[in-house]
């Protein structure tokens, strides 16, 4: 095992903890910066998941300077993709094209650009919004398993699918023959469904959920900004909207709670997928 994915596995299990309630093991532990859990039953070694979760986790996250994703955005190319982020790119663009460009994590630039104006106490510009505007575009971003390539200025963040992502990979690797997985965006495993509260209420879940508000990543205190960017107008919806998608994969939970967050709709293609009122 490499050095980063030791690292990324002991801040999994070494700020972890443990219990047992009613037959039912209770596991939490840190990814991506956020409290993860893990509820099952029956007995299960959670190693092989939470190993594959971090070394996923190392190659996305823009918490850690040295990750893949990381580094792409610093130099613009990155050879030899990680598998984690070849992956989620590729279903970041099935969201993309699906959504005729409201899934677009290209949408990072602006986010960085909007951040460093609040900070400086100045809201954006009209004619800055503008010229940041052009630089969304994820159709752009030239990738394969052998390169990825982006255009000058542009950047990208994979939060609006990554944790998704990581909990349908603890699913693939984890044995337990029932389970509520927890990492961002929930995932039951088994026939039997969990519990999990939705905008104050309880739903029983029997496949993923993902819930998106812009009240948790706030760009500026005195605005409506925040981390949920419509790519068209460089507008945030109120941060008190919650939107909760259920779908049969976290990932795309994951992505389409953004898009009908930031005022889309479902495509007709995953009309599976549901919002949670």
């Amino acid at each position: 095992m490499n050095r980063r994915r030791f690292l990324g596995l002991t801040s999994l299990v070494g700020m972890s903890s443990c219990r047992q309630v009613s037959g039912v093991t209770q596991w939490k532990g840190i990814a991506m910066g956020i409290e993860v859990s893990v509820q099952y039953r029956g007995d299960a070694d959670l190693k092989p998941a939470l190993s594959a979760v971090a070394q996923a986790e190392s190659a996305l996250s823009l918490w850690s300077a040295d990750s893949a994703l990381s580094q792409l955005n610093a130099t613009g190319t990155l050879k030899n993709p990680p598998d984690a982020l070849l992956a989620c790119l590729k279903k970041s663009r099935e969201l993309f094209e699906a959504t005729g460009g409201l899934f677009d994590p290209s949408i990072h630039s602006f986010l960085d650009w909007a951040r460093s104006e609040y900070e400086k106490n100045r809201n954006p510009s009209d004619e800055g919004i503008a010229r940041q505007l052009k630089l969304i575009d994820f159709s752009r971003v030239d990738f394969s398993s052998t390169k990825v390539t982006l255009p000058p200025g542009m950047s990208l963040s994979l939060n609006a699918i990554a944790q998704g992502y990581l909990t349908d990979l603890f699913v693939d690797h984890f044995s337990a023959s029932s389970a509520l997985i927890n990492f961002g965006e929930y995932r039951v495993l088994g026939d039997q469904s969990w519990p999990v509260e939705v905008k104050g209420k309880t739903h029983d879940l029997t496949r993923a959920l993902a819930v998106s508000s812009g009240s948790g990543s706030r760009l500026s205190a005195t605005t409506a900004a925040n981390h949920l960017v419509d790519p068209r107008t460089g507008k945030s919806p109120p941060p008190e909207n919650v939107v909760a998608v259920e779908a049969d994969e976290a990932w795309l939970a994951d992505g389409l709670s953004t898009v009908v967050a930031i005022g889309g709709e479902i495509p007709a293609s995953y009309a599976d997928a549901q919002i949670l009122e």
